[in-house]
């Protein structure tokens, strides 16, 4: 049996950031045992898309050297899921058998990719799109030619219809919603948006329900649509968002909701067992971007080192760039958008594809923004909306801190 003072389960991009704040703590814990599933070490999960595309060579995803986790006094063991986790014995059971006792445990074990009910049976043809299996599995697919769906037009959608048609393919995106990125665009930055991605050549279709999956030769042919249309292609892929892996969590009796229940020090309901980034769940509150991961993870270092430390959630700013454009987000545009007593401001050069909305409430503060093109100001409304800050002359904050000054901020 091994043991270990601190065991991570799970290496993604959230454990990555939790080890790199680790190394930097003088009283983090002496030894450091970390699992990770995939054959690969921590690589960047933002950046498949553009491997994809082939806009990136594989090495610039890496998140560290090969030799940096021995360096740092870590061991890494791959292509090993634990299995089973007891935390009355604080005891866990790898894969291929391997038995280790630990001090404190970090479950970091991310999200499993949506699926329909229509397609929960494997069958060729069918793809998700969340590690690098699915990115070399897509490229494959991609060598061949042919047709693509691809359902859901949020961002990880949109990035693997885009990888794919620039790797020669027709693409197909189908979208449940009246528009893509419903989650953090307004309608208009939408269609804007539809309307760059088909001018070159992506097919975007939204309200669109698919009823089932067509077979052919027991390999995936298309998909029968609730109007009755078929669609024929060769792959269908599945970017339909991401549900936290509480497998683990579950078996072991911790406290779970959406994800793994915590509190602000990342604590479970067991007092040695934290979780952290895409499976844990902080009040109503769950994870999929790296800002307030990588938050978490300062957080949860000085915990595991003896410090006191609390997480909050912010209104950081979702930046996102599909394909060479440039869009954020910040506050939550779906419900400003129901709302019918707030001020809104709008900015549009169509030129140059730049488009701003903003939101004010009652008391003259700002709650949401959404830019396309032009982001350049994202991280300015993003502070004003953690900073609750009243506002003097709203028109003004459509061109950001060089027009509106100090002078434009209540007293």
């Amino acid at each position: 049996m091994k043991a270990a003072d601190l065991v991570i389960i799970g290496n993604g991009m959230a454990c990555h950031k939790l080890l790199a704040e680790l190394v930097q703590q003088p009283g983090r814990p002496a030894s450091i045992l970390v699992f990770g599933a995939e054959t690969k070490a921590a690589y960047n999960r933002v950046l498949l898309s553009s491997l994809l595309a082939g806009e990136l060579a594989d090495e610039a995803a890496e998140l560290s050297p090969a030799d940096w986790y021995q360096q740092h006094g870590i061991e890494l063991v791959l292509n090993d899921a634990v299995v089973h986790l007891d935390k009355d014995k604080k005891q866990l059971i790898s894969r291929t058998g391997l038995v280790v006792h630990y001090q404190q445990l970090v479950l970091a074990v991310g999200a499993q990719a949506t699926k329909p009910a229509y397609a929960k049976t494997a069958l060729p043809g069918l793809c998700t799109f969340r590690n690098w299996q699915d990115l070399a599995q897509l490229r494959e697919v991609a060598a061949k030619g042919g047709k693509a769906i691809v359902l859901g037009g949020g961002f990880l959608g949109l990035e693997a219809a885009e990888g794919l048609r620039k790797q020669g393919m027709q693409v197909t995106l189908l979208q449940r919603s009246s528009y893509l990125l419903n989650r953090q665009l307004d309608p208009t930055a939408a269609t804007l948006l539809q309307q760059q991605l088909e001018h070159r050549g992506l097919h975007v279709f939204t309200n669109i329900t698919v009823s089932k999956l067509l077979q052919q030769d027991q390999k995936f042919s298309g998909v029968l649509l609730a109007d009755g249309t078929e669609l024929k292609a060769d792959v269908l892929v599945m970017a339909l968002g991401i549900s936290p892996d509480l497998q683990l969590a579950q078996q072991s009796g911790l406290k779970t909701d959406v994800g793994i229940c915590v509190d602000a020090q990342l604590r479970s309901s067991d007092p040695d067992l934290f979780a952290l980034g895409e499976c844990c769940q902080f009040g109503e509150h769950t994870f999929g971007l790296v800002a307030p991961i990588a938050a978490q993870a300062q957080v949860l270092a000085a915990v595991l080192s003896g410090q006191h430390a609390s997480y909050q959630p912010s209104d950081s700013s979702t930046q996102l760039k599909i394909s060479g454009i440039q869009l954020s987000s910040c506050g939550d545009i779906p419900t400003l958008l129901q709302q019918q007593d707030l001020q809104q401001f709008c900015y549009q050069d169509q030129q140059h594809h730049d488009y701003r909305r903003l939101w004010l409430d009652a008391e003259q503060r700002l709650v949401g923004a959404v830019c396309l093109g032009d982001t350049s100001l994202s991280g300015f409304y993003a502070e004003l909306i953690n900073q609750h800050t009243v506002i003097r002359c709203s028109t003004e904050l459509l061109f950001g801190p060089a027009v509106f000054g100090p002078a434009q901020i209540a007293a």
